[in-house]
């Protein structure tokens, strides 16, 4: 029997769906390979965005002191973009504040994502916030497996090679049951595409060699187009947002379609949030021939329901997990040209699928043992910290 333990869990719930991917994968991890049962209490950390929760506040200093264990993440909240945090972070919980809780804090397969820039003054704060967690058994850090690590030691060098863990994303193990979609048709070959709407002045920046956030809708829209001239009426395009601003650039794309393709080959799913839209956005994944996937979640959740990926690339972040998985199975779609690398790759993933399948599986099935490690001494720290060692 696994023993029961009280967790505040610190993360984005009704967000962005991969969020909701990353929490089931991760669930699914924890049932395998610890020995304790989570007993979750959820605590939104867009709540502490909106100004509705403080971190540095004595009142969540007694809230978390009521709880066996604090768990923060997933999710990419050590962005290091924050400049009014303490700690540099979307994490703004400075170490007054920590020394006064005396419950163990996981922070959980975390992002440290340095696309959106990061202020000097950033880079030292966090090096003190670093510098505390990982002098204190108290603590257990992980990042996951997007680059953060390499980030990390970009910045800091060696200085937290041996203190510091790499989760890989949960996102890579959520599971799902298939739903009947209107949008799928089973008698074609069904595209289900993401494009990511957020921070466009990173994804299309004005980098020497980058095309405009106008160019890439135009030559995309048309990309797809052309893919019927190959398969005739054999495809069936699906839209999927993530998040309400996806919705943007799918209306942008689809309106550089030629009206009579958008009319029959085109179908937009609809923008859900939390574990029902996971739920129901990533059923459609699953009934996918062929996954494009700008967004990280869009390829992590690809790549764990063993689909055939082709990963649209326009943000360091994901070009870093395609790096991470050994995968070249990407499109650097906001540089000139992208457009006739991409519907080479389309035509040859659609005409093998099965080999791509196959590359999925093996990925995944490699992340699970690196999973099972990570979780080894996970485990290892929670009965350290939950069992009666003395923290430091």
């Amino acid at each position: 029997m696994k023993k029961k333990i009280n967790v505040l869990h610190i993360a984005s719930f009704i967000g962005n769906i991969g969020d909701n991917a990353n929490h089931k994968g991760s669930k699914l991890l924890r049932d395998k390979f610890l020995d304790y049962e989570f007993i979750i209490t959820r605590k939104e950390i867009r709540g502490f965005y909106w100004g509705e929760w403080i971190f540095n506040s004595d009142k969540f200093v007694e809230e978390a002191n009521e709880y066996d264990l604090i768990m923060i993440g997933g999710g990419n909240y050590f962005e290091l973009w924050v400049s009014e945090s303490e700690t540099g972070t979307s994490i703004d919980l400075g170490i007054k504040y920590m020394k006064r809780i005396k419950t163990p804090i996981l922070f959980y397969s975390l992002g440290c994502d340095l696309g959106q820039g990061v202020p000097e003054e950033n880079i030292n704060k966090f090096k003190v916030f670093l510098d505390y967690l990982c002098s204190n058994k108290r603590y257990f850090v992980s990042v996951r497996n997007d680059g953060a690590l390499a980030n990390i030691n970009f910045l800091y060098g060696q200085r937290y090679i041996d203190s510091i863990s790499e989760i890989p994303d949960g996102g890579f193990f959520t599971a799902i049951e298939n739903i009947e979609h209107i949008e799928i048709e089973k008698n074609k070959l069904n595209i289900v595409i993401n494009v990511a709407g957020d921070m466009q002045d990173v994804r299309f920046s004005t980098q020497s060699g980058h095309i405009s956030y106008k160019q890439f809708t135009k030559r995309f829209a048309h990309t797809i187009e052309l893919v019927k001239e190959y398969y005739c009426d054999e495809i069936n395009v699906i839209f999927v947002p993530h998040i309400f601003r996806d919705l943007k650039v799918i209306y942008d794309v689809i309106n550089e379609m030629n009206d009579k393709f958008r009319r029959q080959y085109v179908k937009v799913a609809p923008y859900l949030v939390g574990d029902q839209g996971h739920d129901y956005i990533f059923s459609l994944y699953n009934q996918a021939d062929l996954v494009l996937g700008m967004r990280f979640h869009s390829n992590v959740c690809g790549y764990a329901l063993k689909k055939n990926v082709i990963g649209l690339v326009n943000y360091p972040q994901v070009k870093n997990l395609y790096s991470d998985i050994s995968s070249d199975e990407y499109v650097e779609i906001n540089t000139e040209g992208f457009e006739t690398k991409l519907l080479s790759m389309i035509l040859e993933h659609l005409s093998n699928q099965s080999k791509y399948v196959d590359v999925s599986q093996k990925i995944v099935e490699q992340l699970q043992v690196n999973a099972r490690n990570e979780y080894t001494k996970l485990n290892q720290w929670l009965e350290a910290n939950l069992e009666g060692e003395e923290n430091e």
